[in-house]
């Protein structure tokens, strides 16, 4: 008998383990499996925008907003950082996207950066309503690439594609966020969470 309720208890974690949305989907993860990157200085490139077909247009902002909570998180760990408004400054334009060739230029040669992070933002949407009711939570979507400033190597990339998510509906995702799920986030707020917890994934070597 109390290996039958063992199992139930078992089974029913694994169901609720399984609710649990995977935030962040790393797509590359070093140059080699298990190898830590050691980074001292990143320079963030300006992002660019990458809507897709039918998705409602982006805010002027959203891609200069995405790129500096990257930049905090990178910041945050320890790494010192260039801004992407320094890199603009550096190539001559403010548009996002640009070349990247001269991006990692710009990194290695101005700034002695030993990496470029580059990113684009395809989704942006706001929550309707205010933090206590939403019929429509905000969403973001964005996705980061790190590359080695000296021969533009991708070193490791993620993405976030998040839509946020009631505590009745998913309680273990919904526990993450800013205010513990008791509210709903705005575009910015739910963009800042993801790109830290997106930079927390980053492999760093320690120092």
């Amino acid at each position: 008998m109390r290996s039958f309720v063992g199992l139930g208890f078992a089974v029913a974690a694994l169901a609720v383990a399984g609710c649990a949305q995977n935030i962040v989907q790393v797509r590359d993860s070093g140059p080699g499996t298990g190898e830590a990157l050691a980074l001292s200085r990143v320079a963030i490139a300006p992002f660019r925008a990458a809507s897709r077909a039918g998705a409602p247009a982006l805010p002027s902002d959203a891609t200069a907003l995405v790129a500096s909570y990257v930049a905090e998180g990178f910041s945050a760990r320890g790494v010192d950082i260039v801004p992407s408004s320094d890199v603009a400054q550096a190539l001559g334009t403010a548009e996002p996207g640009a070349d990247l060739r001269a991006a990692l230029a710009v990194a290695r040669d101005k700034f002695g950066a030993d990496a470029l992070v580059a990113g684009s933002v395809h989704r942006f949407r706001d929550r309707d309503g205010q933090a206590m009711g939403s019929i429509n939570p905000a969403s973001v979507g964005f996705e980061v690439r790190v590359l080695r400033a000296a021969d533009g190597k991708l070193l490791w990339s993620a993405v976030f594609d998040h839509t946020q998510v009631a505590l009745g509906a998913n309680a273990l995702t919904a526990a993450q966020y800013p205010g513990g799920g008791t509210r709903w986030l705005t575009s910015e707020e739910l963009a800042r969470w993801g790109a830290l917890r997106v930079v927390r994934e980053v492999p760093l070597a320690a120092k």
